[in-house]
């Protein structure tokens, strides 16, 4: 799918007449350009969008507007501008992506009536990280070019935290590019890294040379197709995680399908990511502690809903493997004292809690507890 998706995008290129966009009357440059769309962005699972955070009613695609700017600044602030706004769209069996450049300052209130025509069709946007930049960026450009009234709040699919829950354990920084890489096996050749952009806006700004300006286009223009194939996918794991292979990955849906109440799935997700690798691969030797914080969510979940027998046997696993043996110890010692009833136990549990670690203090108290219980029995 990714690479269909940059081979799309470089015949697009290659078929285009001129180098640079090409002025209007008006002074915006405009750009338009359509690529083959992908057929799956038709068959969104609700569920994966549900999981995925959108809470907007029944999501139609073909009434959403995938939307990116580029901007003078990174740290946003009433003095930066979206000088480059791209929107991409559904028509047919094509994605159009139209992008709005302002030559100069005094073309901004054009390139927002541009873009407020275009949003007034569309009831939602797709955007990455836009809930906390872009959207806010563009709302209040709306109100320094007097247009506030020409703003729309449209629900916005955010794919920035989806995708920082189902990867960035793996990933660790989920920036779009790397993302690109890593997950959706997309290379960018050439391309003009989005710490530059507000630098190449500003010399061209001093020599008027537009050439300039194609790299800066050509960059955003990728963000905005990435935009529906990252959809698609996290649409795709989002609802059957299960079918995930990286261990990793599947520890990050579990949590994410936790904290949306969806146990016996996210269980489920810990218990495949707990599994043992074989033993002398690399995945068995990264593996284990991936493997050892799923076995204690699998504790807590089965904690919660009662099952106190499973619970011990997860615990008992984790010591077995030297998985967090301190906190499985004294896990342990609580549900034999607490839930089994069976000081013994609980005490042989406190006092191996001691060679792992654990804070003496709190050992002794509990000892002392449990000696106590079994001298009165």
């Amino acid at each position: 799918m990714a690479s269909g998706l940059r081979a799309k995008l470089n015949a697009m290129k290659s078929a285009s007449a001129p180098a640079a966009p090409v002025k209007t009357s008006a002074g915006v440059l405009v750009k338009s350009s359509r690529i083959p769309l992908d057929k799956a962005i038709d068959a969104l699972s609700p569920v994966g969008l549900r999981r995925m955070g959108w809470t907007g009613g029944p999501f139609d695609p073909r009434k959403c507007l995938f939307m990116d700017t580029e901007t003078t600044g990174l740290s946003g602030g009433a003095g930066t501008v979206a000088f480059l706004v791209g929107a991409g769209y559904c028509e047919g069996d094509s994605f159009v992506i139209e992008q709005y450049l302002m030559r100069e300052y005094a073309d901004e209130p054009e390139l927002i009536d541009r873009l407020a025509n275009r949003m007034d069709s569309f009831e939602c946007v797709c955007t990455f990280n836009g809930r906390r930049f872009d959207m806010p960026l563009l709302e209040s450009r709306f109100t320094m070019c007097r247009m506030r009234h020409r703003w729309r709040e449209l629900e916005n699919l955010d794919l920035l935290y989806p995708a920082r829950r189902a990867w960035k354990l793996r990933l660790g920084s989920c920036r779009l590019g790397r993302i690109e890489t890593e997950i959706l096996g997309m290379e960018r050749h050439g391309d003009l890294p989005g710490s530059e952009v507000p630098k190449r806006y500003f010399e061209y700004l001093k020599t008027g040379d537009e050439g300039l300006l194609t790299d800066i286009i050509d960059h955003n223009q990728q963000d905005i197709a990435t935009l529906v194939t990252l959809l698609i996918q996290l649409n795709k794991i989002s609802a059957a995680p299960e079918k995930l292979t990286d261990q990793r990955d599947l520890f990050s849906m579990g949590k994410t399908l936790e904290k949306q109440g969806e146990w016996k799935p996210a269980r489920e997700l810990y218990h495949i990511a707990a599994l043992p690798r074989p033993r002398g691969t690399l995945a068995a030797l990264t593996g284990e502690r991936v493997a050892g914080m799923a076995n204690w969510r699998q504790y807590h979940l089965l904690r919660r809903s009662g099952d106190v027998d499973g619970a011990i046997q997860v615990l008992e696993q984790m010591l077995q493997r030297r998985q967090m043996p301190g906190e499985a110890c004294v896990a342990l010692a609580k549900l034999y004292e607490h839930k089994k009833k069976d000081c013994r136990r609980a005490l042989e549990y406190t006092e191996l809690a001691r060679r792992h670690g654990v804070d003496v203090a709190e050992l002794d108290v509990r000892a002392a507890r449990l000696r106590g219980k079994l001298t009165d029995d």
